[in-house]
């Protein structure tokens, strides 16, 4: 039948600030993988890409075999560090006896007939209802929103350092697949100062450039960035690069995946913006901001966020 088959979930487009609106609903945008559980004589979990994951949280699809109706749930997997926050390092680094947990926001189809065309409004208020009748979940939870109060709403995520928001159109119908601006996603992102130690050369310019801190005296490396800049910044970046190339490389430890490096004299300082440090300590989704002329080298301090 065609609510078994596997599609892709609908996406949110980033959106630069929070604001204020009584036309949207506002989450917590959780820090964790994309699922759509399918429910029927059998649970099944896809993720974004329709992979098959359900063997990895035999937890969740237990749990949802205690539900009276046949369903198509849309949300995240998540796991909670010690502070109890949704840690995304963990998820990825999950054992068979952690256990994790569904975060639910939308219902895409329930006993049977498909809700994709109603608006979220409708599918929000289903999907309560939904769990009104099914309160012996334990691992499975309600994705609860909050109206009108964005900005608020945000600046209370940051103070919790969780990872951001979504707002949501209440009138949004639910497109598979698509990168829909009715649906936005407004993140939380730290920004630190790192030397460029080198940079991995591209076919127009340079693919990324390679990132690192001081640990005492020693420069070590936490990540590369290859997004944020125009051609232009590209282009001009790659001369001033070219210019200070060294043999030598500044880190003390040289990663297999910088194989290929260009290195250049620890000399330059960039800021960038990223959403956390990962449990190997390099940062995740950098984002390049500006080189900064004003910030010595070694004042670049490694500080964990983890």
């Amino acid at each position: 039948m065609q609510y078994l088959k596997p599609i892709k979930p609908m996406m949110a487009v980033n959106h630069h600030e929070p604001f204020d609106s009584s036309d949207y609903f506002f989450e917590i945008k959780w820090d964790g993988y994309r699922c759509l559980a399918y429910c029927d004589d059998e649970i099944r979990l896809y993720s974004r890409n329709c992979q098959n994951i359900t063997r990895h949280f035999l937890e969740i699809a237990t749990d949802l075999k205690s539900i009276k109706e046949h369903c198509v749930l849309d949300g995240e997997l998540i796991m909670l560090d010690s502070a109890g926050k949704p840690s995304f390092s963990k998820l990825q680094y999950k054992k068979n006896r952690e256990y994790g947990i569904f975060v639910v926001f939308d219902l895409l189809y329930i006993n049977k007939k498909p809700l994709l065309a109603q608006p979220l409004v409708e599918r929000r208020r289903q999907l309560a209802e939904f769990f009104s009748k099914n309160y012996e979940l334990t691992r499975v939870i309600f994705s609860h929103a909050v109206e009108n109060q964005g900005v608020n709403f945000f600046k209370a995520i940051t103070e919790q350092e969780l990872e951001g928001m979504m707002a949501k159109k209440k009138n949004s119908c639910y497109s598979p697949g698509i990168r829909s601006r009715k649906w936005l996603k407004i993140k939380n992102r730290r920004e630190l100062d790192a030397v460029i130690v080198g940079y991995l050369p591209g076919i127009y310019g340079f693919k990324s450039l390679i990132l690192a801190q001081y640990d005492q005296n020693t420069l070590n490396y936490i990540g590369s960035v290859g997004t944020g800049f125009s051609q232009q910044e590209n282009k001009t970046l790659l001369v001033g690069l070219k210019r200070i190339a060294s043999i030598e490389c500044p880190l003390k430890l040289i990663p297999s995946e910088l194989n290929r490096a260009v290195w250049v004299k620890p000399i330059l300082v960039a800021t960038v913006e990223y959403l956390e440090f990962t449990k190997d300590g390099r940062l995740r989704q950098p984002s390049f901001i500006r080189l900064r002329d004003d910030k010595l080298p070694v004042e670049c301090v490694y500080k964990s966020d983890k």
